[in-house]
């Protein structure tokens, strides 16, 4: 199934194939960002429940309502979950996820580009991975890789660096390359 999406105004339009109306998708407020964000982080990290992340995925498509007592932000009311509705009763549940899932990662800091890679990669479990390791990294959580191209040339860890041997510790044979011997017969001029 082809899925389609892309930012109209504020708002993300996911389009699959077969289906005739897009999922509109109207973006959250920060702070309710945040707070999907990191549900679904913990979710992921195995430190939540799947209600909860139904919940999640409720505010990401179809808002959220601030609880001023709580400070927390929740789905909206049943009758006001339009795109929830719609998934349940017109999409299989891999076809519900590939509306889900860009809508999670567009409500993220990632935005559009959440999407995108979402849907680089596929969709389904290959570009919920490339999305959800994107996240991780703009969020500080994972280390950037680094090659010999970036800009601050360093390793990634000191194990990348071989050791040298030592005499003391049995020493090895080995010949030290040419351009690291002492030059012989040869005295500056000072």
């Amino acid at each position: 199934m082809t899925i389609h999406a892309e930012q109209v105004g504020r708002d993300l339009h996911i389009t699959l194939e077969g289906v005739e109306q897009p999922f509109v998708v109207r973006p959250l407020p920060g702070r309710a960002g945040l707070q999907v964000t990191s549900t679904f982080l913990g979710v992921s990290g195995g430190f939540g429940s799947t209600e909860q992340l139904a919940e999640m995925m409720i505010m990401c498509v179809d808002g959220a309502v601030y609880d001023a007592e709580t400070d927390t932000w929740s789905p909206v009311p049943e009758g006001q979950r339009t795109n929830y509705t719609r998934l349940g009763f017109e999409l299989s549940q891999k076809e519900a996820d590939d509306v889900l899932y860009p809508a999670f990662f567009w409500q993220s800091v990632l935005g559009i580009d959440g999407v995108n890679a979402y849907l680089e990669a596929g969709g389904g479990l290959p570009g919920a991975l490339k999305a959800t390791g994107a996240l991780a990294v703009r969020l500080g959580r994972l280390p950037r890789p680094t090659s010999p191209s970036s800009e601050s040339g360093s390793p990634t860890s000191g194990a990348s660096t071989p050791s040298t041997p030592s005499r003391s510790g049995g020493g090895s044979n080995a010949k030290k390359p040419q351009d690291r011997l002492p030059k012989k017969g040869k005295k500056r001029k000072g």
